[in-house]
């Protein structure tokens, strides 16, 4: 017999290990979880953030509502003196009314700079004569050139009608033959600001007069003597010898009070008139100008009434 055909020897099949499939869906899901902690971890930091930042906004934000308030109730506080003291005669605290600064402790790291400066002691650019303007801009080192124009042009500045004064005036055409856009406003000064307008003026110039000026000396006469001695005190001996001293009717005065702590300012500047209007402007202000000071026996009261005081 023929033998028989080999049979295809069959080997079982075995089913394919799944321990790999397993691996990689429990290291996605491994991932899954990281990622969603990341996101979750995410979130809940930037919320913290943004509630710190919040606090540490609130907080600065309400120590800047306290300086303020402080600042207010200092200016009040003077404000009231003022009046009470003119009213019924009395001395007062004293403070310097030549615009002096003066500073205050109030508590550990917090200090209260005050400035107060009587308006009638001042040059009016409005009342103020242009002869007196001239030469008292002189004697506060203003070039002669420079202070017969800008005395002239005050006085086209204020005056309502079209012709330019003598000797350095400016109307509307000598504005625009210096490239201005601007001319005079052929009214009162609205604010010793407008100084910077003068054709004539300059930055020195108007930082050497900015703190003799004001518009609120209705009179218009000044203390000539007091300002050269507190602006240029070298030009003393040029003053002439009927430059006595004038006095004022202390009727309107500018205050500025600026309290500072650790670096933070805030501050109010006024203009008080006595005698029942009260303050006539009332603006917030950082006073840059106040930064340094002596002590003055007033600072006691201010530190009292704010109760920071011994």
């Amino acid at each position: 017999m023929a033998p028989a055909p080999d049979r295809p020897r069959f080997r079982p099949v075995t089913a394919p290990s799944e321990a790999p499939a397993d691996a990689g869906e429990a290291g996605f899901v491994l991932l899954s979880v990281l990622a969603i902690f990341i996101v979750v971890g995410a979130v809940l930091a930037a919320a913290i953030l943004q509630v710190r930042s919040a606090t540490g906004l609130a907080q600065a934000r309400a120590g800047a509502v306290r300086l303020q308030g402080a600042a207010d109730g200092i200016a009040r506080l003077i404000g009231y003196q003022l009046d009470v003291n003119r009213t019924y005669r009395r001395s007062g605290a004293g403070l310097p009314e030549d615009g002096t600064v003066t500073a205050c402790p109030l508590a550990p790291g917090r200090t209260a700079f005050l400035s107060l400066q009587d308006q009638g002691t001042l040059i009016d650019l409005n009342a103020s004569p242009r002869p007196a303007m001239e030469e008292a801009f002189r004697l506060l080192g203003v070039p002669d050139r420079e202070a017969l124009a800008l005395g002239a042009e005050i006085l086209d500045y204020r005056d309502p009608d079209d012709t330019p004064e003598p000797n350095g005036g400016a109307e509307l055409p000598q504005y625009r033959a210096r490239s201005l856009t601007w001319g005079p406003r052929n009214a009162p000064f609205a604010s010793i600001d407008e100084i910077d307008r003068l054709p004539s003026m300059t930055p020195a110039i108007a930082a050497r007069l900015r703190p003799v000026l004001t518009v609120y000396n209705e009179g218009g006469r000044f203390d000539l003597a007091a300002l050269v001695r507190r602006a240029n005190p070298s030009a003393i001996r040029s003053l002439p010898s009927a430059a006595g001293p004038v006095p004022s009717p202390r009727q309107v005065f500018r205050l500025s009070v600026v309290v500072e702590e650790g670096g933070a300012r805030a501050g109010r500047s006024g203009i008080l008139t006595l005698g029942g209007s009260g303050f006539l402007v009332w603006q917030q202000t950082v006073a840059a100008d106040l930064v340094a000071g002596t002590g003055h026996p007033a600072c006691a009261m201010v530190a009292a009434a704010l109760g920071s005081g011994p």
